[in-house]
């Protein structure tokens, strides 16, 4: 099993930076992409599974 979580993934960015206990990571990462234009005070997290419209269809 790997020691550390690689922010380069799909897993590994959502396991850092989308959960709640995370939350001032992501409010820091977003207000250094943004430098300074407009800062970010809080988030609020949604539902992040998207249900696919057809039994067939893949998650988004």
């Amino acid at each position: 099993m790997a020691k550390f979580i690689n922010p380069f993934t799909d897993m590994g960015f959502k396991r850092i930076f989308g959960q709640e206990i995370n939350k001032d990571l992501l409010i820091d990462f977003l207000n250094a992409l943004l430098k300074g234009e407009r800062r970010v005070k809080d988030i609020r997290f949604l539902d992040k599974e998207l249900l696919p419209e057809y039994e067939n269809d893949r998650s988004l």
